[in-house]
């Protein structure tokens, strides 16, 4: 209404009789008043707050404090003219740049919090069951049904979930989740232990003192973070861009203050070197990158996996080559005891069955679920085992009613003969006693995965430690190489033997080195504590679908990343070249800084596969 009056106010005051100029020059002294007034608490409410931000993190050479800058010497000149009563007033370009760039900066700041928030709302919650020991008879609750006094039996591979004192057993654990250090620690009787740790070779019972309910949340939280945080490689060159482009735009703006101090005046010249500040205000480009890719670990969580951080997007993207595990992987995990075949006259088969379900009593391996499973369907008890230990990527051993023990696998003829069963030997003091044939199933999605897969030009080789026999029906069932008999240090040495832009996909504590070895780790859901932290990439659900997914979701947020970074940076280019030539106004400009920035959005909404 202030500006309309100015509009209006020659013919006014013609009708009020006032003589040609002095009513209008009276009402235009009222509408630059009225307009100074107004402006003032646009000043304050969105003013304010920059120069607070420029003065708190001390960033003296900021944009911010650049738009400052121009907005505050904008007002200053206005309320010059305003007072003395001539010369032109600037309040309107002050407050419409501020509600511009403060409109520019919600924008960013909403489509980020937008996509961390979806984050954090689509992680499942996750039902942490822990093994309860009660009179010798186990059975899996909630931890949170855990209380101070149970004892719990806690297997290689697993994560401690509560903090406890070892009653039973002897293992190395591994407190890395805790505390970044590698080197595992020995566990004994009458040792603490706490929540959030690994028990690395051995299986424990802990007498719980506190549940660890609590760490493990925090430790979640930790891998959002993660999610956040990680930049990647197109991130960090945005970032370079942006630190390159703070002192180039100081420069251009001073220059062009210069120069058209003499063409247009100083006025104008204040303006247009304002409009060189807001055009290249780095909003587009300080979102381009993360927002895709944010965009797009949300997809992925949506769809069931947790990446974590937006380089393992750019790896996996560049992927070339992908190895497969076997056990747990291409196959469902499951496996059924066939037979139990004695190899001498010193056991029955149940003597045998009751012995391998003994040792197995401290495994978190498929194999030794089927044993314990045939065991208990036979109401075969297993007995107390001491001295347990793993053996990675062989079998299990330990004192069984006193006698050395091992479960082990099979080097026998019929494991290389091509039977596709996997064969496990039992070995009492050193005697292989009987021989244990067990069979897995092969996922229903395996060959339709590995087809996309290769359809999206990526090289497939399955590693296990099976022997020849499983590997070979594997080899024939999908058409893809197959590595067998393999040491979790002969998988390592695999992948890194590859080279660059290689994934690994496991679920086992045999997988834990090739996953970190790898350049994306993909451990696959259900798989134990180890090869979860280890991994760069966790599948939730079940089953093998997800991976050529995310590899093309990968591929489609890193196209949308550089298609957002080309956008800001030529938006910047072309933006700073106009305004160096007093082409743009600072409205202008400011409305193209928050088209640009809502055109970034728009685009990483694409990386979800949404058009």
């Amino acid at each position: 209404m202030v500006f309309s009056l100015s509009l209006y106010g020659e013919r006014w005051a013609e009708l009020a009789g006032a003589e040609p100029g002095e009513g209008a020059e009276a009402l235009r002294g009222l509408g630059r008043l009225g307009a100074g007034i107004l402006s003032i608490p646009i000043f304050l409410l969105l003013g304010l707050p920059l120069v607070e931000a420029v003065v708190r993190m001390r960033r003296w050479l900021s944009t911010e404090s650049l738009v400052i800058t121009g907005v505050g010497a904008a007002l200053i000149v206005s309320l010059w003219n305003t007072a003395t009563e001539r010369g032109e007033v600037y309040y309107e370009t002050a407050s419409m740049v501020l509600v511009l760039v403060t409109l520019g900066r919600w924008l960013e700041s909403n489509a980020k919090q937008r996509a961390s928030q979806a984050l954090v709302d689509l992680l499942p919650e996750r039902v942490d069951r822990v093994t309860r020991l009660v009179q010798d008879e186990e059975s899996e609750v909630d931890l949170a049904d855990v209380r101070v006094g149970d004892l719990l039996r806690v297997r290689p591979g697993e994560v401690v979930q509560v903090d406890g004192t070892v009653v039973e057993g002897a293992a190395f654990v591994d407190s890395s989740l805790l505390t970044g250090e590698e080197e595992p620690v020995a566990a004994r009787p009458g040792d603490e232990v706490l929540a959030g740790t690994v028990a690395t070779d051995g299986t424990l019972v802990l007498c719980a003192t506190a549940t660890g309910r609590d760490r493990l949340c925090a430790r979640a939280d930790e891998l959002r973070s993660e999610s956040l945080g990680g930049r990647g490689g197109l991130g960090r060159l945005a970032d370079r861009f942006a630190g390159f482009l703070l002192p180039l735009v100081l420069v251009l703006a001073l220059a062009t203050a210069a120069l058209r101090w003499r063409v247009a005046g100083p006025e104008q010249a204040l303006l247009d070197a304002l409009s060189v500040v807001l055009i290249a205000c780095p909003c587009a480009l300080g979102i381009a990158t993360p927002l895709a890719f944010w965009v797009a670990m949300g997809a992925a969580w949506r769809e069931g996996a947790l990446v974590r951080g937006a380089e393992v997007l750019e790896h996996l993207a560049d992927a070339r080559r992908v190895f497969l595990d076997k056990t747990g992987t291409l196959t469902t995990g499951a496996f059924v005891l066939r037979d139990v075949e004695l190899l001498d006259g010193e056991l029955t088969r149940d003597e045998a069955l009751q012995l391998a379900a003994s040792l197995e009593t401290g495994s978190e391996h498929p194999i030794a679920r089927a044993v314990r499973a045939s065991a208990r369907e036979r109401d075969l008890a297993p007995s107390p085992v001491m001295d347990f230990r793993v053996l990675p990527g062989i079998g299990v051993e330990g004192r069984v009613q006193g006698r050395a023990c091992r479960l082990v696998r099979s080097a026998g003829p019929a494991a290389r003969a091509g039977d596709p069963r996997t064969r496990v030997v039992l070995e009492v003091a050193g005697t292989p006693v009987a021989e244990l044939a067990l069979e897995g199933e092969l996922r229903a999605e395996a060959p339709e995965v590995v087809r996309q897969l290769r359809a999206q030009g990526l090289a497939i080789e399955v590693l296990t430690g099976d022997g020849p026999g499983p590997a070979a029906a594997v080899r024939a069932a999908l058409d893809l190489p197959v590595t067998a008999e393999l040491t979790p240090v002969e998988k390592r040495a695999a992948v890194e033997a590859a080279g660059a832009h290689t994934v690994y996909v496991g679920d086992g504590w045999n997988d834990a080195s090739a996953l970190a070895a790898a350049d994306v780790g993909i451990s696959m859901a259900g798989g134990v504590a180890r090869s979860l932290e280890r991994a760069s990439v966790n599948v939730l659900r079940p089953g093998l679908e997800l991976l050529p997914r995310l590899v093309a979701l990968a591929r489609r947020a890193v196209r949308v990343a550089r298609w957002n970074l080309a956008w800001a940076f030529g938006y910047n280019a072309l933006g700073l070249a106009a305004a160096v030539q007093g082409k743009l106004t600072p409205i202008a400009a400011a409305g193209i800084m928050v088209v640009s920035s809502l055109v970034v959005v728009l685009q990483s909404r694409r990386a979800s596969g949404s058009s």
